[in-house]
C-alpha cells in the first residue's frame, strides 16, 4: 500500500456541513475497491479527502458476490468490472468501527443495500440503526449498481426481486425508504440513484422532499466492452471466460455525469445538497461539476488507478483557479453553469465558413473527406474550400492534424421567431 506523499492543509473555503456533520472539503472516496480496508481509510485520511463511503454492504448475503475481475482499458478511457466481492454487513460494521478508531477527520459512510424479505422498510431501518451505532458518520443508501438485480434481469428470464439499479428508478419505493431511514437514525441519509431509465432527477427530487439530507448521482453505466470478434467465446477480461455485461466507469463518462448533476440541480433547485460522481479525473473535471451543481465530489476509478495522494495538488489548483476569478468559497461558483446550459431554441449562432492556411495545409485529403460536405476539394495537393457551399460546422477544423483550418464569423444569424 503507497504512502500518501503530499502533505494536505485544510482551507475553509471548501468546507462544508451537511446536518451535523462537517467536511473539510468537497472530495469523497466514492464507494468501491478502495474502500474496504481500514488501510485504505488511512492513506485517505493522510491525503486529505473529507470523506469515504466504504464498500457496498448487503443484507443478508449479496448473491452476486465473486472475485473481482477488472479491466482498464486505456485508450478508450473507461473502466469495467464483471465480478466483484461485497462486504457483509458484518463486515461493513467491523470497518466502521476500525475506521472510527484509525482516523480523525474523514466522514465514514455506510454504504447499505437491503436484499432481504423483512416486511415494508424494516430491513433498510435495521441496516441503518446498527451502522448508526457502528460509528457510521452517514448513511448512503445504494439505489444504483447496476450489475446487481439489473444484470440479472436483463440477462436472465427470471426476474428477480428489485435491488441497485432496478430499484433507484422508482422515485415511490426510494423515497419512502428515505423517509423511514430518516425517522430511524439521528445522522444525515444520503441516496444514492441511478441514472439508468432516465428519471434521476425525477427521482432525486422525491428523496429530497422525503427528506433526504443529500442525492448521489452516479454515472455508472451496464455495458458490453469491447471483445474478440475472432472468438466470441473468449470475453476481454483476465482470468474469465466468458464475455458479459459489466459496470462501466471512468473518464468517457463525464459528459453524462454532468448531465445528470445539471438536471438533478436543475429540478431540485438551490437548495438542496448534491454529491456528483462520474468520470472525475483532475481538478477541472471537479470544477466543471460543482458549475453543474454539485457540493461534495465523488471519485472512485482515479483512486482505484492512482491511489489518494493526488489530491491536494487537486486542491492546490482549485485554489489558484478560486484566486484567479476572485471566489471566496465553493458556492460562488457552483450553479454557475446551470443557468448558462440553453437549448436549441435559444442559442446564438453565427454565420461563417471554414479557410485554409495554405503554408500549414499538406493536403492529406482528411478534410476533403468529411461525408456531409461537398466545399472542399484537394487542388494541388492543398484544400480548397468554397464558402458559398461551406456549411460552418467546422468538422473540418477537427480532422485537420496541422491545424490549418479555421473559422471565419460573418454575423449573428437572425433567430427565426
Amino acid at each position: 500500500m503507497r504512502k500518501s506523499s503530499q502533505i494536505y492543509q485544510d482551507d475553509e473555503r471548501f468546507a462544508l456541513a451537511i446536518g451535523n456533520v462537517k467536511f473539510r472539503n468537497n472530495f469523497i472516496v466514492a464507494s468501491g475497491p478502495t474502500v474496504k480496508w481500514k488501510e485504505q481509510l488511512v492513506l485517505a485520511e493522510e491525503s486529505g479527502w473529507a470523506g469515504a463511503s466504504l464498500k457496498l454492504a448487503f443484507e443478508p448475503e449479496p448473491y452476486i458476490s465473486l472475485p473481482p475481475r477488472y479491466r482498464w482499458f486505456g485508450k478508450e478511457k473507461y473502466h469495467a468490472f464483471t465480478a466483484e466481492k461485497r462486504l457483509t454487513f458484518e463486515q461493513c460494521l467491523k470497518l466502521l468501527e476500525d475506521g472510527r478508531k484509525a482516523t480523525r477527520n474523514l466522514v465514514l459512510f455506510a454504504n447499505i443495500t437491503y436484499v432481504g424479505d423483512k416486511p415494508g422498510v424494516t430491513g433498510w431501518e435495521d441496516m441503518a440503526r446498527k451502522a448508526e451505532s457502528a460509528g457510521a458518520h452517514a448513511i448512503e443508501l445504494n439505489m444504483c449498481c447496476p450489475n446487481m438485480s439489473f444484470n440479472v434481469a436483463l440477462s436472465e428470464k427470471t426476474r428477480t426481486a428489485q435491488t441497485g439499479a432496478s430499484m433507484g428508478q422508482n422515485a415511490t419505493v426510494v423515497s419512502m425508504i428515505v423517509e423511514a431511514v430518516k425517522q430511524a437514525v439521528k445522522i444525515p441519509v444520503f441516496v444514492k440513484i441511478t441514472p439508468e431509465g432516465g428519471r434521476i432527477a425525477e427521482v432525486a427530487k422525491a428523496c429530497y422532499d422525503k427528506g433526504a439530507d443529500c442525492v448521489c448521482s452516479v454515472a455508472n453505466r451496464l455495458a458490453i466492452a469491447e471483445f474478440d470478434i475472432e472468438n466470441i467465446n473468449q470475453g476481454p477480461y483476465r482470468l474469465q471466460d466468458e464475455p458479459t455485461l459489466a459496470c462501466f466507469s471512468g473518464p468517457w463518462i463525464k459528459p453524462l455525469a454532468l448531465r445528470d448533476v445539471y438536471e438533478i440541480r436543475r429540478k431540485a433547485g438551490k437548495a438542496p445538497f448534491l454529491l456528483g460522481t462520474g468520470g472525475i479525473a483532475s481538478a477541472r473535471d471537479a470544477i466543471q461539476f460543482i458549475m453543474c451543481g454539485a457540493d461534495l465530489i465523488g471519485v472512485c476509478t482515479e483512486t482505484m488507478l492512482h491511489g489518494f495522494d493526488f489530491l491536494p495538488k487537486w486542491l492546490k489548483q482549485m485554489q489558484e483557479f478560486m484566486d484567479r476569478h476572485g471566489f471566496k468559497n465553493y458556492r460562488e461558483f457552483r450553479d454557475l453553469a446551470v443557468d448558462k446550459i440553453t437549448s436549441a431554441d435559444k442559442l446564438t449562432l453565427h454565420g461563417g465558413y471554414a479557410e485554409v492556411d495554405l503554408d500549414k495545409c499538406t493536403g492529406c485529403g482528411l478534410c476533403s473527406a468529411v461525408g456531409h460536405c461537398n466545399a472542399i476539394t484537394i487542388v494541388d495537393k492543398q484544400s480548397r474550400i468554397d464558402r458559398k457551399k461551406c456549411l460552418a460546422c467546422s468538422t473540418c477544423v477537427d480532422v485537420c492534424p496541422t491545424g490549418a483550418i479555421r473559422m471565419v464569423a460573418t454575423g449573428v444569424l437572425e433567430k427565426k421567431s
